[in-house]
């Protein structure tokens, strides 16, 4: 039953990251004939988020109480965002929830939470602007990652392995941006490392490579660091969850409270409801 929701689960994720990546690859084939529906796209993103959430609780794969944890934790990272709107140098503390939340919850949870933050953001700071779904997707993206990447029981026990990722995660996150942003740039075709038509895709990517190193990779790494420092700050209290463990107190892996205080949510609810326990 479990790998019937899982599968039901990634084969809609899968479905949104197809067609997402078009919408980032189209610009650098087609330019600036590719279209910029802002509105359009946004709302598809955040339809695509609401129908991953949909699929999750119709399979039982994500009870109403996650939901209710789900909505608070969008609310207070858009909130997060709102504060720090521009971040330092590159780094916002968003992608920390972002992170655990599908790292804890599992891959649709990320997604749903890493788009749904960015658009709820966006609607308290005014923010909607042709990049804005090119966030959601970016964001969703990071929080699926970590989900799918939170299933592989090694990486729960190591939180340096975790925090790799958050700084992966956050210079993907800068180039997946920068995709669809190089082919919009006034004056790109004049500059030699400036997205021009015509282009073979082997002249592109030594292009936007050198694009990238020159103008985002500094900026990037900032994101990265933070994000690295961020999760990294879980190892403190991973360790104390480890000596505890050996007295058969707590669970060794990161984030332990958390998912106990989850998972706990999740049974208390399917036991009230008469649900399928996951």
């Amino acid at each position: 039953m479990t790998a019937i929701r899982s599968r039901g689960e990634s084969i809609v994720l899968l479905a949104i990251t197809i067609a997402g990546l078009l919408i980032f690859i189209g610009p650098l084939f087609v330019g600036r004939g590719f279209p910029q529906s802002t509105a359009l796209f946004s709302a598809l993103i955040a339809c695509s988020a609401l129908a991953v959430v949909a699929v999750a609780l119709q399979t039982r794969h994500l009870s109403t109480r996650l939901l209710a944890v789900l909505a608070a934790l969008v609310a207070l990272d858009a909130t997060l965002r709102l504060v720090v709107v521009i971040g330092v140098l590159g780094f916002s503390p968003i992608f920390f929830l972002i992170i655990v939340g599908g790292l804890v919850m599992g891959p649709g949870f990320g997604f749903a939470l890493g788009a749904l933050t960015l658009v709820l953001s966006a609607v308290l700071t005014a923010g909607f602007g042709p990049w804005l779904p090119y966030q959601m997707l970016a964001c969703g993206w990071v929080g699926m990652g970590a989900g799918y990447f939170g299933r592989w029981p090694f990486a729960r026990q190591h939180v340096w392995l975790v925090a790799l990722y958050g700084a992966i995660a956050g210079f993907l996150y800068g180039v997946l941006l920068d995709f669809w942003e190089w082919p919009f740039l006034l004056g790109a075709g004049s500059s030699p490392i400036g997205w021009a038509p015509d282009l073979s895709a082997a002249a592109l990517a030594r292009r936007f490579a050198a694009f990238y190193l020159t103008t985002s990779f500094l900026y990037d790494a900032f994101r990265a660091a933070g994000n690295l420092l961020l999760v990294g700050l879980l190892r403190g209290r991973t360790g104390t969850d480890r000596r505890r463990s050996a007295a058969g107190s707590y669970s060794s892996r990161p984030s332990a409270h958390l998912a106990r205080g989850a998972s706990g949510a999740a049974a208390a609810n399917q036991a009230a409801d008469g649900g399928v326990a996951r």
